[in-house]
C-alpha cells in the first residue's frame, strides 16, 4: 500500500518504519526536501520524500501526524482527495484547531474527503514501536477506510484494532488518548503503559 505520512515527528516516524518494515510504501509528505526533520528515514529503501502535495497524490492513504492546529492549514492540499483514506492520530492535549472542536471536526468540515478514521490515538510512539499483545481503536463511518485501518494496525504488530463506532464517536476516541496522555504523563505513570480491552471469563 502506498500511505503519504504528513508530519515526521514520533508518531509519524515510528508509523512510517512500522509501515515500511511490513513492506509498505512511505511517502514522506514535507515542507522542505533539504531539511526535514527526520532524514534519516531516507536509510529505509521503502521511505522516499516528496513535497506535500506530490506525496498525497501518490498516495492510497494519508496520515496527518501534525499538532491538531496545523490542520486546517493542510486541508487545502487534500482538495481532489476525496476518495483517499485520510488517518487522524491527533488528541488535543496542548492545541486545536481555532474554530473548531478538535483536528477530526476540522477534517469533516473542511475538506470533502469521505474516508476519514480517527486511529492510532489511545497511546505514545513507544509502543507502537513495539505494540505486541496490545490494542488499538478506530472510529469513522467508511467501513471501506476502517478495514485498511484495521489491517494497518495489524502489520504492526497489534493484537486487536477495536472499532469505536462511526464519525460521532471520533470525539469519545480521543478522550480515550487522552486518558491515555493523562495516565502516563500528567499522574506520572510513565509511557510504558497501555489501555488495553480484557475479556473476563463468566461463570
Amino acid at each position: 500500500m502506498k500511505i503519504a505520512v504528513i508530519g515526521t515527528g514520533n508518531i509519524g516516524s515510528t508509523l512510517a518504519r512500522g509501515w515500511s518494515k511490513a513492506g509498505h510504501e512511505i511517502y514522506l509528505g514535507v515542507r522542505d526536501l533539504d531539511t526535514f526533520k527526520g532524514k534519516e528515514l531516507l536509510e529505509d529503501r521503502n521511505i522516499r520524500a516528496f513535497s506535500i502535495p506530490d506525496a498525497i497524490a501518490r498516495s492510497e492513504v494519508v496520515l496527518l501526524s501534525v499538532p491538531p492546529d496545523a490542520v486546517p492549514a493542510l486541508a487545502p492540499y487534500l482538495e481532489g482527495a476525496e476518495e483517499k483514506i485520510i488517518l487522524d492520530p491527533t488528541n488535543a492535549f496542548r492545541s486545536k484547531p481555532e474554530g473548531y472542536a478538535s483536528a477530526f471536526d476540522a477534517l469533516m468540515q473542511l475538506t470533502k474527503c469521505r474516508h476519514i478514521v480517527k486511529a492510532f490515538n489511545n497511546t505514545g510512539f513507544e509502543n507502537m514501536a513495539q505494540p505486541a499483545g496490545l490494542d488499538t481503536f478506530m472510529a469513522g463511518d467508511s467501513e471501506k477506510a476502517k478495514k485498511v485501518v484495521a489491517q494497518l494496525a495489524r502489520d504492526l504488530g497489534f493484537e486487536n484494532c477495536y472499532d469505536f463506532g462511526g464519525n460521532d464517536k471520533a470525539f469519545l476516541l480521543e478522550q480515550l488518548g487522552m486518558s491515555w496522555i493523562n495516565l502516563a504523563i500528567i499522574q506520572g505513570l510513565g509511557r510504558n503503559i497501555a489501555l488495553n480491552v480484557v475479556k473476563r471469563q463468566t461463570q
